[in-house]
């Protein structure tokens, strides 16, 4: 009695790990499909959906392991899925990773081969909870096939795919006028009006301003706006302009041609309020305009 005691408590230990690392990661649900981006292997759109696919397979595993209506084959999946995420961490390790894995998304950063080692921990403790009998519950595959259903379903409503509302994310943030204005009072560099340009109004304060970085950084890196020049404008004052700036490109690795600050309320208006902002232009006409969410 003792020992199939201790083996259920390492079940719903077990589970509730996966349960926990399905939450972090969509929490910071932004930033994991951003890494899944980035391992350049899917496209942006397939990356919102694998992103959000595994998150839903964690959250199933953890609630099946804890409602214990087929323990064999649930500690199989548990084995199954810590050798694929193993196997991944190996050719991280490989490529001489050392950056953040996402295993608990932004909650705690782990190293590739730290995440590795948690694996062969959760391993043992799978190990641990073999041979526990099946809860005494009617209707156990109906039960199983429900929790499947509402962890993809709950998954995908809490955080939906930005691919699939791009239109309902796309603003307004962006004033020709003003932006014109702003070029000939000379705050903008007249070059932003020749050629081909990818012009980003950040702030060095604003979480989606880095996100957008990062994103627009792999975009490039993958070929996207081929021939443009990335240049960035920052609103606002900063008490130490060029110890954020190398932060900021520090932390989104975004290449760019040309870097300068607009005062704060030049910046609001040429914006309409809004930033992050993107916009591509020609000779500086406005092509397209683009927040966060709708980059792609």
């Amino acid at each position: 009695m003792h020992n199939e005691s201790l083996r259920l408590f390492f079940r719903e230990l077990l589970g509730l790990i996966f349960i926990l690392s399905a939450v972090a990661k969509l929490a910071g649900a932004d930033n994991f499909e951003l890494y899944v981006f980035s391992l350049g292997v899917f496209s942006l759109g397939a990356s919102f959906i694998i992103a959000r696919l595994v998150i839903a397979l964690e959250l199933f595993l953890g609630v099946w392991l804890m409602v214990n209506t087929h323990p064999k084959a649930a500690i199989k999946l548990a084995v199954a899925l810590l050798a694929a995420f193993s196997a991944f961490l190996v050719v991280l390790i490989v490529k001489g990773s050392k950056d953040n894995c996402h295993c608990f998304g932004d909650l705690i950063d782990f190293t590739p081969v730290q995440s590795l080692v948690k694996n062969a921990v959760l391993a043992a403790v799978a190990a641990l909870s073999l041979k526990v009998k099946p809860f005494n519950i009617p209707r156990r595959n109906l039960i199983a096939a429900l929790a499947g259903v509402a962890s993809l379903a709950a998954v995908f409503i809490i955080s939906p795919p930005d691919n699939l509302m791009y239109k309902s994310y796309a603003i307004d943030g962006f004033n020709q006028d003003i932006f014109d204005k702003a070029v000939a009072d000379g705050l903008i560099d007249e070059a932003l009006t020749e050629g081909d340009d990818l012009t980003c109004f950040f702030s060095f304060n604003c979480e989606f301003c880095h996100m957008t970085a990062k994103k627009l950084s792999i975009m490039l890196g993958r070929g996207a706006f081929e021939g443009a020049t990335v240049n960035v404008l920052v609103g606002g004052k900063y008490e130490d302009f060029a110890a954020e700036a190398a932060a900021f490109f520090a932390d989104s690795q975004l290449p760019y041609n040309s870097l300068d600050s607009l005062p704060a309320n030049t910046f609001l208006h040429i914006t309409n309020g809004h930033y992050p902002v993107v916009i591509h232009t020609q000779d500086g006409r406005l092509l397209e305009q683009w927040s966060y969410r709708d980059l792609h």
